[in-house]
């Protein structure tokens, strides 16, 4: 039986490449232009493939869309994995080198999600979205779980506050205003945030600030009724 026009064989060997390059174009037009305002004509044309390929091996533009988000955030759910790993020697400077390239690669990403969480609008992407990110949550809370088993994290804090801290370290500088961004100096650039993943390591390994002993006295005195 001859194979239907437009549809690749099974073993042809562009297949896997045509399906890369549709999520790397779509990757790129949701970015800039969020998911409702690019066409998957728009997406096709810019990954140099038939349109007929997003149904093909995506069933849809919903279809696709989730497959760019897992697609971006696969380094980062890899990374997560490989420090669940038996025996793994933790360290979060790891996972947010990672994070951050993905981010360098992907600047407009961090707003597009926020946009897709807030509005609700679409429900599929929206569902795509709580997915995908129901799984970095279950992963960070394992992650977690981990530092405080091999006695990483400080007894005195709470550990829901501690993952937080950690994520919020991690995402606000991403997702903040333009204009807050451009007053903390925030660049995505990958020099940039590979130096802010530095910083964060020492700011978690050493803290932010240093009080004399009797000043932390006299605020828990005067905290005292």
């Amino acid at each position: 039986m001859t194979a239907k026009a437009g549809r690749p064989k099974q073993d042809d060997p562009n297949q896997e490449s045509a399906r890369q390059s549709l999520i790397d174009a779509a990757k790129i037009c949701f970015s800039e232009k969020g998911f409702d305002n690019v066409s998957t004509r728009k997406i096709a044309k810019e990954a140099n493939v038939d349109a007929a390929m997003i149904r093909y091996y995506f069933g849809s533009k919903a279809g696709l869309f989730e497959a760019v988000m897992q697609d971006t955030l696969a380094p980062v759910i890899a990374q997560f994995q490989q420090d669940l790993t038996p025996d793994a020697q933790l360290n979060p400077l790891r996972l947010m080198q990672t994070y951050y390239r993905m981010i360098a690669a992907t600047p407009m990403l961090p707003k597009l999600i926020l946009h897709v969480l807030g509005q609700k609008d679409n429900p599929q992407t929206f569902a795509i979205l709580i997915s995908v990110f129901d799984n970095i949550l279950r992963c960070s809370e394992s992650w977690i779980k981990a530092f405080e088993q091999q006695g990483h994290l400080n007894p005195n804090l709470n550990t829901d506050f501690i993952r937080l801290s950690f994520m919020s370290l991690m995402v606000f500088p991403l997702l903040a205003p333009e204009y807050v961004q451009k007053q903390l100096g925030v660049e995505i650039r990958e020099r940039w945030l590979m130096g802010l993943a530095e910083h964060n390591q020492t700011l978690l390994e050493q803290g932010l600030f240093n009080f004399p002993n009797n000043q932390s006295d006299d605020n828990e005195e005067g905290g005292s009724l």
